[in-house]
């Protein structure tokens, strides 16, 4: 084959290439019809919810881990459809004063990431403490806590005397 006949055979095989690439991209772009679904007539029938009263018997007689020593000899019959109670005689419990404590209030704090400068050998903790996010560098002070340590792994945090150590 002559040089010619060589390169008019590689310029109908490229035209042919780029013509299908072509008619793939106008295809796509044209996007394909709607499928329709065949919807058949059939009926539906509805099921009878039967009320089926189940009993559960607890046996609690087991020594209960709040009461010291104290347990529970009798059994229990409760119906799952209805609550009813089988003992007719009410059962009347005697309230006892507890101390009165302030709790404060229950901290969420999570660890989320890490967040490394090797140029200036820093690191930035990205912590989340209830719902709201921080960037803590050491020895800042967030929501009250001292970020003491940052490691890849945890973040230890000091709130006065007490220490925290928040893994990832």
């Amino acid at each position: 084959m002559s040089k010619k006949a060589k390169l008019y055979l590689l310029i109908l095989i490229n035209l042919m290439a780029w013509g299908y690439v072509g008619y793939r991209i106008y295809g796509a772009l044209q996007g394909d019809d709607d499928v329709t679904l065949e919807t058949a007539n059939k009926s539906i029938q509805k099921i009878d919810e039967v009320k089926k009263d189940d009993s559960i018997v607890l046996s609690l007689n087991y020594s209960d881990p709040f009461l010291k020593g104290g347990n529970f000899a009798k059994e229990h019959k409760q119906t799952t459809s209805s609550i009813k109670n089988t003992t007719s005689t009410p059962i009347v419990k005697q309230a006892t004063k507890t101390p009165s404590v302030v709790n404060s209030p229950a901290l969420d704090i999570k660890y989320v990431g890490l967040v490394k400068n090797n140029d200036k050998g820093t690191q930035t903790a990205m912590l989340s403490i209830n719902g709201k996010s921080y960037f803590a560098n050491q020895k800042e002070v967030i929501e009250g806590f001292t970020v003491v340590e940052i490691s890849k792994d945890f973040v230890k945090l000091k709130k006065g005397k007490e220490n925290l150590l928040i893994n990832k």
